[in-house]
């Protein structure tokens, strides 16, 4: 089995190590760094304002280049912005402080990267002396100065341990280089990587975010409604006693004796369309979002619901009182989308509804008697309700059999602040 990391690499008998493929890994380790550290000492010096963003990149780099190495993938500490808010990218990021390590692991790549060079230059070096030494030797006899005052003197005779020396160097040049790469390595994970801390602070916020589109969103369903009920709508209203006005004074002219018959079928018409538009729009401020969720709470909204839904509903709602505005919606539209479906694609004749507090969390269950079939990859009704439930903390699943019943559940947590809050609110 191979070793996962190079420290384990290092960790086992000599003789496997040096035979198999971690030195050739840590040499171009030790390589890539030289060069890396190479390139950025005239980046650094000529961008110097500009180490923040190089550091990004690096610890991109990095984050990528210890897999050489065995070690895993590695994720970034940086905070995951969308496409909309990259107007915002460069302060994000300034702020972070993944963003600061990445700037240290830069010097640091800097310093060991000259470091890498160094070594790998006398290791090169000490090959080149010894080849030129065996090579001396076996061509005649030869005086070679290594350095300063120290000369030796090769011949046919007694070049030969010139080979087991150089073997030896060999093999400790492939520990040198893979305590530096490990080191290394070791060292820019620690700086490249995420802190537990930001984690948790990257999923909060990526909670919050989805939670705050979700209010958003439920917000200007509210104003959509709000706008409809007190504007078109309450023109529609004043439409319909106007002409309710001019069939009185229809009245009056057919009593004067004046043929009316022609002007009051289109009167007719006219008060049939204004209903009609009126009861349209009626529907259409309910499916936004129905004024009686948001004043009455989610047992009057279903109660309103079961009266008029085209399938008839059975309704188990014991001890349901006031809830988080934002449970109430999930749990109402819950109930609508398996009202929908039913309607569109089973023959169901009852749906039954069950909505209870359950360990201090709102638990609904909507089951039809339809012949099943319900996939949550079809479609973007069921997936939508997925992405509410877990957007809000919550639970979503659908159990639907060939041959039924569909049953959709979702259990979602009820904060006592938020209670509290809403309570409040709706007093």
């Amino acid at each position: 089995m191979r070793p996962a990391t190079v420290w384990h690499a290092l960790m086992r008998p000599p003789w496997r190590f040096l035979l198999g493929r971690w030195p050739w890994r840590t040499l171009v380790y030790v390589l890539s760094s030289a060069a890396i550290g190479f390139l950025l000492l005239p980046v650094t010096i000529v961008t110097l304002l500009l180490l923040p963003l190089w550091g990004i990149v690096i610890g991109a780099l990095e984050r990528r280049r210890t897999r050489l190495l065995g070690f895993p993938r590695q994720t970034s500490g940086h905070v995951p912005l969308s496409r909309d808010q990259r107007h915002i990218w460069l302060a994000v990021r300034v702020a972070e402080g993944a963003t600061w390590r990445e700037t240290a692991a830069l010097l640091l790549d800097l310093v060991l990267g000259w470091i890498a060079l160094a070594v790998l230059f006398v290791q090169g070096l000490c090959l080149v002396v010894f080849v030129f030494i065996g090579v001396s030797g076996s061509c005649g006899p030869a005086q070679i100065n290594l350095f300063a005052d120290v000369r030796i003197v090769v011949g046919p005779d007694n070049w030969w341990p010139v080979i087991p020396i150089a073997l030896l160097a060999v093999c400790l040049f492939a520990y040198v280089n893979a305590v530096l790469a490990a080191g290394q390595a070791s060292l820019l994970r620690v700086l490249c990587g995420p802190r537990q801390r930001e984690l948790a602070r990257n999923v909060e916020r990526l909670v919050q975010s989805r939670a705050a589109l979700v209010a958003a969103f439920e917000a200007e369903r509210r104003r959509i409604e709000r706008d409809l009920h007190d504007g078109v709508q309450q023109e529609l209203v004043t439409l319909a006693a106007r002409l309710g006005m001019v069939s009185l004074e229809l009245d009056d002219l057919t009593a004067q004796g004046i043929d009316t018959a022609l002007a009051r079928d289109a009167l007719d018409a006219a008060q049939g369309q204004a209903e009609h538009a009126m009861a349209t729009l009626r529907n259409t401020v309910r499916g936004i979002h129905p004024a009686v969720l948001t004043d009455h709470g989610l047992r009057a909204a279903l109660d309103e619901l079961a009266d008029r839904t085209p399938i008839p509903l059975s309704l188990d709602l014991s001890e349901l009182d006031r809830l988080p505005a934002p449970l109430e919606t999930a749990a109402y539209y819950l109930v609508t989308e398996a009202i929908s479906n039913a309607a569109k694609h089973t023959a169901a004749t009852r749906l039954t509804v069950r909505a209870s507090i359950e360990d201090d969390a709102l638990s609904v269950t909507v089951t039809d008697n339809g012949h099943g079939g319900a996939d949550e990859k079809v479609g973007t009704g069921l997936r939508g309700l997925r992405e509410r439930a877990e957007t809000l903390g919550g639970q979503f699943s659908v159990v639907s059999p060939a041959g039924g019943p569909t049953t959709l559940h979702m259990v979602l947590p009820i904060l006592t602040g938020s209670v509290e809050r809403d309570a409040s609110a709706a007093r």
